[in-house]
């Protein structure tokens, strides 16, 4: 069993060790809603996996996509749950809901954060990936960017972002930005002023070795899970 809680989870908690981020498609606004609601439902009225923390899920705003941010104590815990119980609960979920695609998962660790002392309610949430060669090239990306955003070029955080909190794959191949802003138009003022041809972050990722920037999507939030 698990109650239902506030939209967004607490990234930053010391116990979450391991996180799962896969996403699912499916046809409409209407579906996608749906589905939402059959996956947190299901967590609701099924045993509770040892070592999970919290399972948020977010809505795509193109309204077509299903964004799972799932907190563990360990990798083990996962590996342990796809065999003994993974399969019942998306047979549960097909259920309440057919025609999901599963789109992909990919294991995280949580790297740094940033959070600014304004505190902003987010509204949104903006993931921006890229490939990466190794944790090595990931880790040194974030650094740099954290470093660049603390200096003179950028400054202070851009009116209406919350927090930036970054995740390297445990297999090195991707970085992760889970970004908080007020809302929409918030990030979209970033992207328009600071994320231009030829401004410091773009000019970062460029000459990056082994970094490939894959683009954002992003999430309106939607309920978080956790143990009863």
């Amino acid at each position: 069993m698990s109650d239902t809680t506030t939209p967004l989870p607490d990234l930053r908690r010391d116990d979450a060790r391991y996180v799962l981020v896969s996403t699912w498609r499916v046809g409409d606004p209407a579906a996608q809603r749906a589905a939402a609601e059959a996956a947190l439902a299901e967590w609701r009225g099924s045993p509770w996996p040892p070592g999970l923390l919290a399972h948020s899920v977010l809505l795509g705003t193109e309204g077509h996509t299903l964004l799972h941010y799932s907190q563990w104590t360990a990798e083990r815990a996962v590996e342990d749950f796809r065999r003994a119980g993974r399969a019942a609960r998306n047979a549960g979920i097909d259920a309440r809901m057919p025609g999901i695609e599963r789109v992909e998962a990919t294991g995280y660790r949580l790297y740094r954060s940033a959070v600014p002392a304004e505190d902003v309610q987010p509204g949104v949430v903006v993931l921006v990936t890229f490939d990466t060669t190794s944790a090595e090239v990931g880790e040194g990306f974030v650094d740099a960017l954290l470093s660049l955003r603390s200096g003179p070029a950028l400054g202070a955080a851009p009116e209406g972002m919350r927090a930036n909190h970054f995740h390297v794959a445990v297999d090195g191949s991707r970085v992760l930005n889970w970004a908080e802003f007020a809302d929409e138009g918030a990030h979209q003022r970033v992207v328009d002023s600071s994320l231009r041809a030829g401004d410091e972050v773009p000019g970062l990722i460029g000459r990056t070795p082994g970094l490939t920037p894959l683009g954002f999507r992003r999430y309106l939030p939607y309920g978080t899970a956790v143990p009863g």
